[in-house]
């Protein structure tokens, strides 16, 4: 659709695109736009995003559980990990277990300075 001093398009059907004049002049416009896709905000040769916060809320923690899997990955690649092999034992303990051992070491690196 073509507005006033910008094209507002889909981009590859993730979000609108903008510019920051229409953008303060269509303000409430935009913000419904949010609430379904992100809209990428030009100001000369920045860009901004504008998102509502429940998409940005689990963006975030798609990347911190991304992060977390890509450190096991490589704890498990270097030999950093230990097999854990109780049956008998309830997974709450085991974790509880594995919790205090790598805040052990953690503390050990703090205190050593590594």
């Amino acid at each position: 659709m073509r507005t006033q001093s910008c094209t507002l398009c889909l981009n590859e059907g993730v979000h609108m695109n903008t510019n920051s004049r229409t953008f303060r002049t269509k303000l409430s416009e935009f913000f419904d736009l949010a609430i379904k896709k992100p809209v990428s905000i030009a100001r000369g040769n920045d860009r901004f995003v504008l998102m509502n916060e429940e998409q940005y809320t689990q963006l975030k923690e798609e990347i911190l559980s991304l992060q977390r899997n890509l450190i096991s990955m490589l704890d498990v690649r270097s030999g950093q990990s230990e097999t854990i092999n109780h049956p008998d034992k309830h997974f709450s303990t085991i974790f509880k277990d594995v919790s205090a051992k790598i805040k052990k070491k953690h503390n050990l690196k703090k205190a050593t300075g590594e």
